[in-house]
């Protein structure tokens, strides 16, 4: 067999630039590039732990979830100001909604007798007052950089017989 020296050398040139070109043209490769950055603020409502209460009252704050762990005698009206509060951190109002979502039982209390009362923490005046023996409701609006109070007021029964209550209260807003 007889090699044409020029055709094989003309077709390893050409095979070498076919695979020179392919290389080539598969690594060719554009860029795009994000460079961004993420500030982070505390906005919205917050809850604030007051300092009355005493050893009656036990706030415990976790995010957005705050447990108040309260502490009665039977047969007495206990009234807990300034223990909890809820600020508006944004200079804007919100829209607000409460609602008591799982009411205390009533065999523990008087007629009426535990209310979640609210206020404006820098005029003092009512908000409302939600009745916690009920599915009771409020609607309104928090105004901008606003700091309210809650209050507990609990009158038991006289022939309460010790034992625990749980309640639950549903702050929503826009």
């Amino acid at each position: 067999m007889k090699i044409n020296y020029k055709k094989a050398a003309k077709l390893i040139t050409l095979l070498v630039s076919s695979i020179l070109i392919a290389t080539v043209s598969a690594q060719s490769y554009r860029f795009l590039y994000i460079k961004g950055s993420v500030s982070i603020s505390q906005t919205g409502l917050k809850w604030v732990k007051g300092d009355e209460g005493g050893s009656y009252v036990t706030i415990t704050i976790s995010g957005s979830t705050v447990q108040p762990s309260i502490s009665v005698s039977n047969g007495t009206t206990s009234v807990f100001n300034h223990t909890l509060y809820i600020q508006n951190l944004d200079a804007s109002p919100h829209d607000i909604v409460i609602n008591i979502t799982t009411a205390a039982n009533s065999t523990y209390y008087e007629s009426n007798g535990f209310n979640l009362t609210i206020y404006n923490n820098s005029t003092g005046a009512l908000i409302d007052s939600l009745n916690v023996l009920t599915t009771d409701s409020y609607s309104g609006t928090i105004g901008a950089s606003a700091v309210w109070h809650v209050s507990f007021e609990i009158a038991t029964k006289t022939d309460s017989t010790g034992g625990s209550d749980n309640f639950d209260v549903q702050f929503r807003y826009e």
